[in-house]
């Protein structure tokens, strides 16, 4: 590791730090598979999500940057690297005839230049950040002083030239596991911003008002949902920019796919959901304007949302974006066990788990105990060994992608201060998981209540 780089991380998750944002005071996030925020209410939970979920794809930050404050940003580091890479000897480098490239012998990306891609990142952050908040909460009226990204090194992270001449092209690309993005050769912060959509990944929102916005989606054209509820208008009635992407992608869910793109893994999560959690199928109509419909178990009709039940219009969007070809590398959710019983609950945070264990990362705002206390559980039957643990699994009706490791999960508090701002503590855990303090002062609060109550009614 390129340890002068203040930008680089030995940790194997990329981790954001801010500065007075909103209400928080200052935070340090590790994204790791399952990352879960827990507190107060009203604390900034959901700003840090739609923060991530700007991070994540939801923003094209390059473009929030006018040519005049580009030349500002300080990316003479990250020019040097790019002009040594053109001069670099590409004979080994097919020649390309046409417009759709294949590139090979990607050539690695060393720790030196990711941190020098990073640093250049951030700089072009500094300069973006209030243009970068404002895109996300359709407001000027959110701040921040600062944000960071400290990005680990990959080891699988490359770059390519390709010699081809259609016309539109893009001469470079950058390759990491089988993706890539192209971007022009004098282009500083188009590269940048390939690399840190290659460093990221994309996420999905899934936000708390979820019944609301699928009772009222279908009254709003797909082009219309953005116009009418972005800041453009300078109404009161905006959304942030996650909630608007949300409505979108229900608009554009696909029935033609063909469920062989799925993994076994994922059809198996799809199962769960309908069996465990809402008794029934989850489908979508094949319109224009696509409407979710439910069918119940042991009936024959099928149900439109209205008619449906709290749970199977909370869990139906979510369910929704993962079938029918909406869903991301990241799910980005808040409080997946609205509107779910405490048995509905714990099935639910087995669905977290088991994406996580299929390649895909959750984070999640939850005010649910049983949510967590499931985490801790799986946590610990990670630590048995192989043979108790089997027995274990198959006592409990659990199997192998229920259980995740400690190294996986990362837990975060959040706690109002009586000034009103919020103080962000990672939680830490040892091998029975993670201790909740939110939760446990306010368990401790009402067993002494139940306690006093019995005292006083004995002693009559």
């Amino acid at each position: 590791m390129y340890t002068d780089c203040p930008a680089c991380t030995m940790s194997k998750y990329w981790t954001l730090h801010v500065k007075d944002f909103a209400k928080i005071r200052e935070a340090s996030i590790e994204a790791a598979p399952l990352t879960l925020f827990v507190g107060d209410n009203n604390s900034g939970k959901s700003y840090l999500l739609s923060l991530l979920w700007g991070l994540t794809g939801g923003v094209n930050i390059r473009y929030l940057v006018s040519a005049e404050r580009a030349r500002a940003i300080k990316l003479a580091e990250t020019q040097k690297l790019l002009d040594f890479w053109r001069t670099k000897d590409y004979e080994d480098y097919t020649e390309y005839k046409d417009i759709s490239p294949h590139f090979k012998k990607p050539q690695p990306i060393s720790a030196e230049e990711q941190c020098i891609l990073a640093e250049g990142f951030n700089a072009f952050l500094a300069t973006a950040k209030d243009d970068f908040i404002s895109e996300i909460f359709n407001t000027n009226e959110v701040r921040v002083q600062s944000i960071r990204l400290d990005i680990p090194f990959r080891e699988d992270l490359g770059v390519s030239f390709s010699k081809q001449t259609g016309l539109g092209s893009l001469p470079w690309y950058l390759a990491v596991q089988g993706s890539s993005c192209g971007f022009q050769e004098g282009n500083v912060l188009d590269f940048l911003g390939s690399f840190i959509n290659l460093s990221l990944e994309r996420s999905v929102f899934v936000p708390a008002p979820r019944t609301g916005f699928l009772l009222t989606f279908k009254t709003l054209a797909q082009k219309s949902i953005r116009s009418t509820f972005s800041r453009e208008p300078k109404s009161g009635d905006n959304l942030t920019s996650p909630q608007v992407s949300y409505l979108e992608r229900l608009t554009s869910l696909r029935k033609d796919i063909d469920p062989e793109i799925f993994s076994p893994s994922l059809r198996k999560i799809f199962d769960f959901i309908e069996q465990s959690i809402i008794s029934g199928k989850i489908d979508i109509t094949d319109t224009p304007l696509p409407e979710i419909q439910y069918k119940p178990e042991g009936l024959k009709q099928t149900l439109p949302l209205y008619l449906s039940s709290g749970v199977v219009a909370e869990v139906a969007g979510f369910l929704s974006l993962l079938k029918f070809d909406q869903f991301e590398n990241i799910c980005i959710y808040e409080e997946p066990e609205m509107c779910l019983h405490p048995a509905l609950q714990w099935k639910m945070a087995r669905v977290l788990v088991k994406l996580v264990n299929a390649g895909f990362k959750v984070w999640a705002s939850t005010h649910s105990d049983i949510i967590i206390q499931h985490v801790n559980n799986m946590i610990k039957l990670s630590n048995y060994p192989d043979g108790e643990r089997e027995q274990l699994q198959k006592e409990r009706g659990y199997d192998e992608d229920d259980v995740i490791s400690s190294d996986k999960v990362r837990m975060y508090q959040f706690d109002v201060a009586p000034d009103h701002t919020t103080d962000v503590k990672p939680l830490e855990h040892g091998i029975n998981g993670f201790r909740i303090p939110t939760f446990g002062k306010v368990f401790r609060e009402m067993r002494d209540e139940v306690w006093s109550f019995r005292r006083e009614k004995e002693g009559t």
